[in-house]
Parts: structure tokens; sequence; C-alpha cells
């Protein structure tokens, strides 16, 4: 008689399986990356960290990864080169039935009052002329009192965009699951595509298919929120266009379903042009979108620092970069969003933002960000407080 399969609950993918302390790990919509004791790299900035890694690629045994993540403001990264990387299929969607039993203890930073009245000041200078968007971000600081691991945090999280896990200090690891790939390049028979999805414009998730339907059917009309993902996607094409032989940018948006929000989306799809840019060149290009920062990004990332620094929000690898590249130049780059960082086995500082443009209304950028909340706390067992 065969054995018994596992209840899906009780199932657990080989690479999460696998999953020791330091390892890092990115999974994508078509495959996980699992790299185990390799060769740590940090301390380059984004602006020079495209040539110094294809320098000590091109000097690494054939299918050598750097495998990791770099900072919001690109000044720092935590990446792992490593020789042999544990390769497995895409991590599958679980559906766990939890009933928010995890006592917890939840600070937001800043307060949601103080995070609306700096969303209203941001609205002011948008409307004053200073700038068109810029993206507000808050945390949640949380203590468990179960103890906490990566491998039980990442079941919950797998099957969701681009889940990673990486270690950026002792005790300490970046973790969460991204909706939006920045920038992804492929090569087959010395041609070079690339693939972008930026994501802006988002609303929660109805209660129930019609509602949900409506949901998203009333984001697709919104004229606040295509304005906001237009103002994305006209940067993100304006940055690749000089690196591509081809280039195409769909017209229309189309509505992107992820568990607690429906987000705006454009495939941005084209072919690199000769000598074709890594994918971590293309990421620095593309580093800060709009998406998480802002335009133009000088005035939106100086309000940014002035806002969120004055709320007790430091981003940190928050809103970086995290995925791999290979001797190549080809890779997988997300935005590192919907994430948290665990500290030990107890508690952990999870991150949200919002795109504020002049039409927006500060109670509903608060929502959004609470539904962003909700995927790491589901992982946990809880609900953000009301």
């Amino acid at each position: 008689m065969p054995p018994k399969a596992p209840a899906l609950a009780e199932y657990v993918a080989p690479a999460i399986r696998d999953y020791r302390p330091g390892d890092t790990l990115f999974a994508g919509p078509t495959a996980t990356l699992l790299a185990h004791n390799g060769e740590p790299l940090t301390g380059v900035g984004l602006d020079y960290l495209p040539d110094a890694l294809a320098a000590l690629l091109a000097r690494r045994p054939t299918g050598c990864l750097a495998v990791g993540a770099v900072s919001f403001d690109g000044l720092a990264c935590r990446l792992t080169l490593c020789d042999t990387v544990t390769r497995a299929g895409p991590l599958p969607r679980q559906h766990h039935f939890r009933c928010g039993v995890n006592p917890v203890t939840i600070t937001a930073v800043p307060s949601e009052e103080d995070y609306v009245k700096a969303v209203r000041r941001a609205i002011d200078r948008i409307a004053a002329g200073e700038l068109d968007k810029a993206v507000l971000s808050r945390a949640l600081a949380v203590t468990s009192a179960r103890r906490l691991s990566v491998p039980g945090l990442l079941r919950h999280l797998g099957g969701h965009g681009y889940t990673f896990a990486v270690p950026i200090g002792t005790r300490r690891t970046l973790i969460g699951a991204s909706p939006e790939l920045l920038i992804s390049r492929r090569t087959r028979d010395g041609i070079s595509m690339i693939v972008a999805n930026p994501l802006a414009g988002s609303t929660p998730r109805g209660a129930g298919p019609a509602a949900d339907r409506q949901a998203a059917q009333e984001l697709l009309a919104s004229a606040k929120d295509r304005h906001e993902h237009r103002l994305v996607v006209e940067e993100v094409a304006r940055a690749l266009d000089p690196f591509c032989r081809d280039l195409h940018v769909p017209a229309e948006p189309t509505p992107l379903a992820t568990p607690t929000l429906w987000h705006l989306s454009t495939l941005i799809t084209g072919t690199l042009a000769d000598p074709a840019p890594s994918s971590l060149a293309l990421a620095a290009a593309l580093h800060p979108t709009p998406a998480i920062a802002g335009t133009p990004t000088k005035p939106a990332l100086a309000l940014i620092s002035e806002l969120e620094g004055g709320g007790g929000v430091e981003r940190g690898y928050y809103c970086g970069l995290v995925g791999w590249t290979d001797a190549t130049g080809d890779g997988e780059w997300a935005l590192a969003l919907r994430c948290a960082v665990l500290d030990g086995d107890r508690r952990l500082r999870l991150y949200a933002g919002a795109g504020i443009v002049a039409d927006s209304d500060p109670a509903a950028e608060l929502a959004e960000t609470n539904a962003k909340f909700g995927i790491m706390l589901d992982a946990l067992d809880v609900r953000p407080a009301r």
C-alpha cells in the first residue's frame, strides 16, 4: 500500500525543508534558488556593484551565482557568491487555515494618526508643484510570544510572487514575498530578452467574488490610480529604452491580484542591443523607480527622508533589490516589498508603503498599507489592529 500523502498544511517544499540559518533563498514563478555556504559579498554600493560582481563571477567556476539583496539607498549589499546552488521548482501556493491565535504585541511606527498627517503633508507639497508623486512608508514592530523561524514563515509566504530570505546581519534575516519584478534578463542563442513588470495603483481585495470583481473594475477605472501607474511605467520605459533594440510597452494596464490587493500592472518586454548590459546593471539604471520612491526622483527622495525619517522609519533593505545574477549577466531582480526583518526568533519589523499623488485620500492610503501588511501578518497568525 503506498504511503499516505501529507496533508496540504503539513507539506514543506524541499527548498524550505533544506534551508539552514545563513542560507539565501530566492523563489520566483518558475524556479527556486537556495544558496548554501557561499562566499559573502558586502559593503559594495550599487554604483560599483555590477562591474565588481561581473569581475568576481568571471573568476569563479561555471555555474556560480550571486544571490541576495541591495539596500534601498544603494549603499549596502548582502550577496552570496555560491558555486553550488540548489535549484528546485517554484514554491507551492499553500492555503493554511489559521485562526489568529498567536499572541503578539504590535507597535505602529509612526502611529496611524501620524502617518495620515505625513500623507497630508505630502499631498500639500505635491499640490505646491514640488513633485508629482512620493511613496511614504510605515512599519510595524512585532514581538511574538511564539518562537519564529525563517522556514516557518516561508511556508506561509511561498507561491506569492517572489519569495525571499536573505541574511543581513547577526541573526537578522530579510524575508518576504514581493509581487513586483523589477527586471529579468534571459539570453538564448545570443539574444538577450528582458521583462519588467511595474506595479502602481492598488486597492484592497473585495470580500466575495462579486465584490472582488467590482474592486478590480473600479481600480481599472480610477483616474487617480491610472495616473499613478502611468508615472511609473513612463519612467521605467524611459530608463530601459537606451539599452534596447526594441521595447514593447502596452498602452493599457491590467489588474493583478495578490492575496490582499489588486494592483495595476504593465508587463514591459524588450530585446537588448549589443553589448547587452547585465541584469544587475539594468536594475541599477532603474532603481529607484517611482513605484518605490516617487517622481521626480530627487525631490521625492528628499521628501521621503524628511517625512519617514521624522516618523522613525528607516527603510534599510525594504524597497531595495532582491534576486540573482550569473556570470553571463542573466538574472532576475525583484523589489523587496511585502517584507519584514526577522531579528532573533521573536521580533519582526514589517514594512509597507503607499504612493501619494495629488488626488490621494489619506485614509485610503493608510488602508492600503494595512492591506499590504496582511501577507506577513497572515504568516504570523494575526491581523493588523484596526
